[in-house]
């Protein structure tokens, strides 16, 4: 991510300012008051002039605002409007017609609340919330740069933040292990698999600056920690003091110690105890009986092995053969890192080694290999792996600030403007317990940061913009918040709820707040709060790539609903949750609908309107397809069924007069052609690409 201080600096000079001085080496009171570095206060309920419109204990903050400015909210929503904005909001899925004429039928008081809770209680809620999830911590299928391999095990991560929150797992809970679960519940399977966060970052499989690539890899976990956890743009510090926010570069490498002993591991088995014990016992016994025949394989394959490591070996820079051909009990932490990284790139000429084997050699290595097969049926079946992280071993090698190694080593620690000492860390026997100690600052319902960013997030996503705008960077360069008093009632409360993800999530959809209508009839509103920061009216916007996909594949009959599992291409009918995430090779419709690259972490969606969007819907085989199975499947009820049916599945309603009307003169068969499907297929292509179908009223 480019510096933004560099931008600012350079659109000072376009505009012929000077660039901001060096911040001062003391915190001002100005930086210690800043707001989100404040504890959280107890902000209590605001009184109103009309408490009958609250329905939630959030919507006085939000009543108290408009009626200052002299402004009041929006009607409800309509119910139907409603239903679809729940559903896409929760499970990123359009209701079907059924659901929705449920809920118009229940007259009971609590139905709405039973209806939030029923879609809470859904496993395609936690589909849904790990899609954000994931945006935040740049999660991938692939590696990136120009090679992009495919990463076997990533999908397992994907699967964990899913099953997490579908749990409700606490979110002190759900941070710590993704940062520590190694360290902190090291025979819990999910937790190591939840240590996939630190293994997300772009990786070139033949890069020979090995120490290059490893000071990347660390700085690209600590810019995407601070982003995510503290919500604090912290990458300008990486080269010196942040100008505008009271952040040292002795903060950025103080958090980037808490990750310089990392040691990531492939193929990590992810089995509680007893069955990894079991596992290892029917692999003993096929590992006797098929010992002569492997012995025999590897002596086959051992010349063009050895030719693999030294071409691979020769390739890097004379320091690092050195490592790689050192005894590994003599290398210091430090090496060790960098050996283990650079002898990756042994490994993957292992993996390409049949190649280099021909002629007789090769006929002999088949017939063992087709040997060893037919033993096949006494050999335990593979273990499930993840790509997981841990640490090289309890003691951490010494990180240094570049040009200013005079320093010394730097110890971990906090933003030292909220904790100058260097953090307690309590090594364990086989990691140096840095990471615990960090999860555990970070999860203290005293740390001001933590709940304040997460909630800004949650309320993103429901209303489409934070409470502050800048849901990653509540510093100087970040919005501050329209409702100062209700993200610190909220936070409070999400604590005080035991950290829970889905109450947050209740309090917010039960609020008046949400379930105001998107037309204000006061004009004076709309002219007073252009932006729609006071929240006196519902933001209208355009479902996000993944949502776009799963309703056009549900409006078609297409989608199917099997939870979990390896990641699929992104031309079959499963979620996009599941479809492969290339970084060089992106879905042609994610690409269009503003996903994210997935090279950094992504706090929001942008928005664009563009031509290659039209295009895509006019005129893509992908949006050909949906129509023609769309009408496929409406092809044997009557016109008006047919009418009725398209717009229940893209518009989530019935119908106008008007909209039916036209429909069924479009659909009119011709004397020429009474039978002819292409008219169906025409209008259901309509509906697919229609505003209807791709926004949220």
């Amino acid at each position: 991510m480019p510096c933004r201080v560099l931008l600012l600096a350079l659109a000072a000079l376009l505009l012929g300012s000077p660039a901001p001085a060096a911040r001062p080496r003391e915190f001002s009171p100005a930086d210690r008051a800043w707001w989100s570095f404040q504890a959280l206060r107890q902000a209590p309920v605001p009184a109103v002039a009309n408490p009958a419109w609250a329905r939630s204990p959030l919507d006085p903050f939000i009543l108290a605002r408009l009626e200052q400015a002299g402004l009041a909210p929006a009607p409800p929503a309509a119910p139907h409007t409603l239903v679809r904005r729940l559903y896409f909001d929760l499970l990123g899925l359009p209701p079907t017609r059924q659901e929705t004429e449920a809920f118009l039928r229940d007259p009971s008081p609590m139905a709405w609340e039973q209806l939030v809770d029923h879609l809470l209680d859904s496993p395609h809620y936690g589909e849904n919330q790990a899609r954000l999830w994931l945006d935040l911590v740049r999660y991938a299928d692939s590696d990136g740069y120009k090679a992009d391999d495919f990463r076997p095990d990533a999908w397992r991560y994907r699967d964990y933040v899913i099953a997490a929150y579908n749990a409700d797992k606490p979110y002190d809970r759900f941070l710590s292990e993704q940062l520590a679960g190694d360290e902190l519940f090291p025979s819990d399977p999910q937790a190591l698999i939840a240590t996939g966060y630190l293994r997300h970052g772009i990786y070139e499989y033949n890069n020979r600056d090995a120490a290059g690539q490893w000071r990347a890899i660390l700085n690209d976990i600590t810019d995407t920690t601070a982003d995510v956890f503290l919500g604090l743009g912290l990458q300008c510090a990486r080269c010196h003091d942040h100008k505008f926010d009271p952040l040292l570069q002795e903060d950025y490498f103080r958090l980037q110690a808490f990750f310089a002993p990392l040691d990531p591991r492939d193929a990590t088995p992810v089995l509680p105890l007893a069955a990894l014990a079991q596992h290892q016992t029917q692999q003993a016994q096929w590992e006797a009986a098929t010992a002569s025949t492997r012995q025999r394989i590897a002596e086959l394959e051992a010349p063009a092995r050895e030719a693999a490591r030294l071409r691979a070996v020769a390739a890097f820079p004379p320091e690092t053969q050195a490592l790689l051909n050192q005894a590994p009990e003599l290398r210091n932490p430090y090496q060790q890192q960098i050996a283990q990284l650079a002898w990756r790139q042994v490994l993957y000429e292992w993996d390409h080694i049949d190649a280099a084997i021909k002629g007789e050699t090769k006929q002999q290595l088949v017939a063992l290999r087709h040997e060893l097969a037919a033993l096949d049926p006494s050999k335990p079946p593979p273990l499930p792996t993840a790509a997981t992280a841990a640490d090289i071993g309890p003691t951490a090698p010494p990180l240094t600030i570049p040009n200013r190694e005079s320093l010394g080593p730097i110890p971990p620690g906090f933003p030292s403007l909220l904790d100058p000492a260097p953090a307690a860390v309590h090594p364990l026997p086989h990691s140096t317990g840095r990471r615990s100690a960090l999860a555990a600052w970070l999860a203290q319902p005293t740390n001001p940061l933590t709940a304040r960013v997460m909630v800004n997030r949650v309320w993103q996503q429901h209303f489409g913009q934070g409470l502050t705008t800048t849901t990653s960077d509540l510093g100087r360069l970040g919005d501050p918040p329209s409702h100062p008093e209700l993200l610190d009632w909220l936070a409070q409360r999400f604590i005080q709820d035991g950290w829970s993800l889905k109450k947050l999530h209740r309090l917010i959809l039960t609020s008046a707040t949400w379930q105001q209508g998107h037309l204000n009839p006061n004009a004076a509103a709309r002219l007073a709060d252009p932006d729609n920061r006071l929240l006196g009216r519902w933001t209208t916007r355009r479902l996000h790539a993944e949502p776009i996909r799963d309703a056009f594949f549900q409006a078609t009959g297409e989608l199917t609903r099997e939870l979990g599992g390896p990641p699929v291409d992104t031309s079959l009918p499963r979620r996009a949750i599941y479809s492969k995430v290339l970084r060089n090779s992106p879905d042609p419709l994610a690409e269009v609908f503003d996903a994210p690259q997935h090279f950094q972490s992504s706090p929001s969606r942008d928005t664009t309107t563009t031509p290659t969007q039209a295009l895509f819907l006019a005129n893509s085989p992908f949006m050909a397809n949906r129509a023609a199975a769309m009408a496929l499947s409406l092809a044997d009820l009557p016109p008006p069924d047919q009418v009725d049916a398209a717009w229940w599945r893209t518009a989530g309603r019935p119908p106008t007069p008007d909209e039916r009307s036209e429909s069924l003169a479009f659909l009119a068969p011709t004397s020429s052609a009474p039978t002819d499907r292409s008219a169906l297929t025409d209008f259901c292509h309509s509906l697919l690409s229609s505003s209807a179908l791709l926004y949220l009223d």
